[in-house]
């Protein structure tokens, strides 16, 4: 499913009502439409609809009529004032005060109304915001979130389309019902919350009007990413589906090679190896018998990969997974540095991976190997050297930049992950709350080399990684809900990958 910002959405209308000559007040009278369906499988008996005086406030005028005529119960208000009310959303306004309805624009009324209402429709501010909302609109606002069930037009008013942003005070919505694409505001920051569930619906738009923006930003949807998995032939064996190699560990930290093992081998890698520490060999070997193991010396407690070891990896290795539980310390740097110049097949680099890169990010630049980050913010920002709140407020932009200067996919972990090789974009929205846990990374980090191994491209295997960690993790919520571990996450696996 693509998704758009507001100039995006601004041009495909645009495009619609001049190259394809629909006229605006009909895409509006079918957005009416689209909401009125919504509402009546919601079986109100009475509805309060809160206009603004622009577009968004015009399909609520539309929506109102319709209602009427369908003999609901229906109250309409407008703020800041009805008579600013303009072009195709006054011709609606202008029906309604014909009809005889009394279009009111008092904040107590309001108050009073919503109290009573079964369902509150807030159509007061849509995409083409982008400042501060203004006081009087904010006190709108605060009235209309009191209401027992809210739907949105479009996005809930206040909310930033381009990416997500609360604009000083913003409607939380049980439903948003948007128009032909979903918009960044819907799934990136305060913006996922406040809009609730999302239905998108088609108001009659050419597809050829959203085909022509050149879109280049997804989301998942009923098909994508699932259908790029592939189905395995009968007459298949374990050499098909690749050798990875996850280099990890240290002498505290056996746990998060043992996940990413774990998570390798579950998601259906041919041959999986670990490579670590000697000291912790018993414990990854009593937890994953299945692995093939390559110990290696130790300095100070963390790895040592002489050159022997080294070789043996980069000739072997269908992708590698560089990081999980793996520690920092200097010689690390030099052994990353020597796989990313000798190495040219897929490289993940993960948790301690990417803070040991981060003493010099520059050596992505000269890279042999195919690499894919997967930090979380505060990574993020050691890569980069922005705050974590910034990189948070701009998450598509941050992982944009970065992958387009250094050459390589970023995977930026968070509420709605983000993937992108610095031109393409894909949001991910599964997973949930109870996934923030201890070693839930591990266990991606494990499922994207995997994916690699079995021979899908850099891109695809953090897509696929992405939706299949958060559809794994809401599986194993269902169950345990936030008291959900890393294992219950990747135990689930088996349910979406086959």
């Amino acid at each position: 499913m693509f998704v758009v910002s507001s100039e995006d959405m601004k041009q495909i209308d645009k495009r619609a009502i001049e190259k394809y000559k629909i006229p605006g007040i009909i895409l509006m009278e079918n957005a009416a439409f689209a909401v009125l369906e919504e509402i009546e499988k919601l079986k109100p008996r009475n509805v309060t609809i809160v206009c603004g005086i622009g577009n968004n406030g015009g399909d609520g005028f539309a929506l109102a009529r319709l209602l009427l005529n369908k003999n609901y119960e229906v109250d309409v208000f407008c703020f800041p004032d009805k008579t600013k009310v303009k072009g195709d959303a006054k011709v609606n306004l202008d029906i309604l005060i014909n009809m005889g309805l009394e279009i009111k624009s008092d904040l107590e009324k309001l108050r009073e109304k919503v109290k009573s209402s079964d369902l509150v429709v807030d159509a007061v501010l849509g995409t083409g915001i982008s400042g501060e909302v203004r006081d009087d609109i904010k006190k709108v606002i605060d009235v209309i979130n009191d209401a027992n069930k809210i739907l949105s037009v479009d996005i809930p008013s206040g909310i930033s389309s381009d990416d997500g942003k609360c604009l000083g005070k913003c409607v939380f919505a049980d439903i948003t019902v948007t128009f032909e694409c979903l918009k960044f505001g819907h799934i990136l920051g305060e913006g996922r919350e406040a809009s609730g569930k999302v239905l998108v619906k088609k108001i009659g738009i050419p597809k050829e009007c959203i085909k022509e923006q050149n879109i280049k930003t997804l989301t998942n949807d009923d098909g994508y990413p699932m259908y790029l998995i592939k189905r395995r032939r009968i007459d298949t064996n374990k050499g098909n589906y690749g050798k990875v190699f996850i280099i990890g560990g240290n002498y505290k930290m056996s746990g998060a090679v043992i996940l990413a093992l774990k998570s390798a081998l579950r998601s259906g890698a041919g041959l999986v190896y670990g490579v670590f520490p000697r000291s912790i060999m018993d414990r990854v070997g009593a937890l994953v018998p299945e692995a093939v193991y390559i110990p290696c010396d130790e300095k100070n407690g963390y790895i040592f990969i002489d050159e022997a070891n080294l070789n043996i990896i980069l000739d072997k290795a269908d992708a590698i997974a560089f990081g999980v539980g793996l520690g920092n310390y200097d010689e690390l740097f030099v052994t990353l540095k020597e796989i990313l110049k000798r190495y040219d097949k897929n490289l993940v680099i993960d948790a301690d991976g990417i803070n040991i890169l981060s003493k010099d990010v520059s050596i992505l630049k000269n890279s042999k190997a195919n690499v894919l980050l997967t930090p979380h913010p505060a990574e993020m920002a050691r890569l980069t050297g922005l705050c974590v709140e910034f990189i948070n407020k701009n998450r598509v932009e941050v992982a944009k930049k970065f992958a387009k200067e250094y050459r390589c996919i970023v995977l930026l972990k968070g509420a709605s992950t983000v993937v992108t090789d610095g031109e393409n974009v894909y949001i991910n929205t599964t997973g949930n709350p109870g996934m923030a846990t201890a070693g839930s990374g591990d266990v991606l980090t494990g499922l994207i080399v995997s994916l690699l191994g079995q021979g899908y491209n850099l891109f695809d295997s953090a897509v696929l990684g992405a939706y299949i960690h958060g559809l794994a993790g809401d599986k194993a919520y269902e169950t345990y809900g936030y008291g959900l571990v890393a294992h219950d996450i990747l135990n689930n696996f088996g349910f979406f990958i086959r």
